[in-house]
């Protein structure tokens, strides 16, 4: 394969979790490429399909092939989470794990649930990769096992949706630190020998096969953000990619500290809208010159 560029992380597709993810990856000293796809402003998020095709559009078998077997047996979402804002979480300060500790249990079902909300969601993103993406073990106010990779906090403007706020906030901190391609679109995944090697994306100057030293992040719907309530202005919004350790999904969301029993709060910021069931977090981070996990995929 000839290569036209090289970089440690390709992040694909559109709206916020890429963004998040490529900057998650800037932190980490990694070399980010985001191509970004062109999405008309003026079409609305579509709720006709629960569990959305991940890149619809893009016919090669082998890309094809494996963007299938990831979402195959996901199970069907609620629609409404494509026009919906970004979610709060509830979770608990980060806790260090004991030696001999207990390993949190594995539940197909869940998991299965968890890709069908990401799928549906405009903040939902795809990991090449199961490991090394920076996260934080914490648990939900239900007591279950999550992973969190905080991101950033903001304050909305008046009238701003916290989505909204956190897309401006995003590209702000990247610009200048990471390549950001306009107006592309996912051509094929490159695979070497059974490994993800890279990709070729479309732009507007022709094809560009990029390399991945790393790994990939592609987005799960084509929709832009669809936040539209705003958020209330002069309270900071923290917010995260959240996850599970055992998934290749991730989705962007706000994090809210869990009540004090005195009543007090941790050091995490509240916000609007509360999501209490299990979700996870993904980042593709992970530290140069390691290998990308093999084709097809588990999880």
């Amino acid at each position: 394969m000839d290569w036209d560029d090289e970089v440690d992380v390709v992040c694909c597709g559109t709206g916020l979790g890429i963004l998040a993810v490529a900057l998650a990856a800037a932190e980490d000293g990694a070399d980010v490429l985001v191509a970004r796809a062109a999405v008309p402003a003026d079409v609305p998020p579509s709720q006709d399909d629960a569990t959305p095709a991940l890149f619809a559009g893009v016919d090669d078998p082998q890309t094809r092939d494996y963007f299938d077997s990831l979402t195959s047996d996901a199970a069907a979402a609620d629609p409404v989470a494509a026009g919906a804002d970004l979610e709060t979480r509830i979770v608990s300060e980060p806790r260090p794990l004991k030696a001999g500790g207990r390993i949190a249990p594995f539940y197909g079902s869940r998991l299965r649930e968890w890709t069908g909300h990401c799928l549906a969601s405009p903040y939902g993103v795809l990991y090449t990769r199961l490991t090394e993406r920076g996260t934080t073990a914490m648990k939900t106010r239900s007591g279950e096992d999550i992973e969190v990779r905080v991101v950033g906090a903001v304050e909305p403007r008046d009238g701003a949706s916290a989505a909204s706020a956190v897309n401006d906030w995003l590209l702000e901190q990247l610009d200048g630190r990471v390549e950001i391609a306009d107006d592309c679109s996912l051509q094929r995944i490159v695979f070497e020998e059974e490994q993800i090697a890279g990709v070729v994306i479309d732009t507007p100057q022709g094809s560009r096969a990029v390399r991945a030293r790393i790994g990939l992040a592609f987005s799960t719907s084509a929709q832009p953000s669809a936040g539209s309530s705003a958020a209330e202005p002069g309270r900071a919004l923290q917010f995260g990619l959240v996850g599970y350790n055992a998934s290749r999904f991730g989705c962007v969301e706000l994090l809210a500290p869990e009540p004090a029993a005195s009543g007090g709060t941790s050091a995490y910021c509240r916000s609007n809208r509360v999501q209490d069931d299990v979700r996870e977090t993904g980042r593709s981070h992970a530290r140069r010159g390691r290998k990308v996990h093999r084709y097809p995929p588990f999880g």
